[in-house]
């Protein structure tokens, strides 16, 4: 069975930078075309023509800010229209906002259960119609945060990514007879989400996350995306994952193993 994702129709939600840009050159390289959306659009535009021009699939792009709800359907429905229908989703939207669990503020929670949790369950939604009729992958990005006991100042945001692993395999079931697969992946790797979280603390807060996790992984290190992760995903989205739904996928060097 083939790896292979030549002229898969991929939709990538948060698909300018990090997981979802270097994800989008590589699948792009591998001749599949892709959809990116994101709210960063300078960083989209230049991502799509450079992939593009690179060949020998490519890279589309337009503006979602995911937790501007009434955007989804219609981002969506350009995407479909622009690839000529939707083979594979990958969502890598979202963020997280750091903060002690007795002081993170209702705003913040808000933000965190909009951005990581109901926006996703609402782009699936809005992809659904176009994978009913011949199936496809829906790849959510989680974290390990949702199951490991010691976030760092990351209470809210590890619930909010619980709930993506939760719906994910909800609708793994609920939509297995139309032939669409539902996986989550829990990277740990180098990314811009990464520094902005660690920006956002203090030095000893710093000092307690790189130490809980940079040097608890039993690899030794954190992931590469393009060498490390994007191959996973593209594994997820080809037909040799044909059997593969409803899994939680560590790709974290070891560091939240499943019990």
């Amino acid at each position: 069975m083939s790896f292979s994702i030549e002229g898969k129709k991929i939709l990538i939600v948060g698909g300018a930078r990090g997981i979802g840009g270097i994800s989008a050159k590589v699948f792009a390289s591998q001749g599949a075309h892709v959809a990116a959306l994101d709210i960063r659009d300078e960083e989209g535009m230049a991502l799509a023509e450079a992939a593009t021009k690179a060949g020998p699939g490519r890279v589309s792009y337009r503006h979602l800010d995911v937790i501007d709800f009434a955007q989804i359907k219609p981002s969506v429905e350009w995407a479909a229209q622009e690839l000529g229908g939707i083979d594979a989703l990958l969502d890598v939207a979202g963020g997280s906002l750091p903060s002690k669990a007795e002081e993170t503020s209702e705003a913040d929670w808000d933000w965190h259960l909009g951005a990581n949790a109901k926006a996703t369950g609402l782009v699936c939604q809005a992809v659904f119609p176009h994978m009913k009729e011949k199936g496809g992958t829906m790849t959510l990005i989680a974290a390990g945060g949702a199951l490991k006991d010691r976030p760092i100042l990351l209470a809210s945001y590890s619930a909010s990514k619980g709930a993506v692993i939760s719906y994910s395999r909800s609708v793994a079931a609920e939509w297995a007879p139309y032939n669409i697969r539902v996986n989550c992946v829990n990277p740990v790797v180098h990314s811009p989400g990464e520094l902005r979280t660690l920006a956002d603390m203090s030095e000893e807060d710093q000092e307690k996350f790189r130490r809980q996790i940079h040097e608890s992984i039993p690899l030794g290190r954190m992931g590469d995306i393009e060498t490390e992760l994007a191959p996973v995903l593209q594994f997820l989205i080809s037909d040799a994952a044909k059997y593969i739904t409803s899994q939680i996928i560590a790709v974290d060097g070891g560091l939240c193993p499943l019990r």
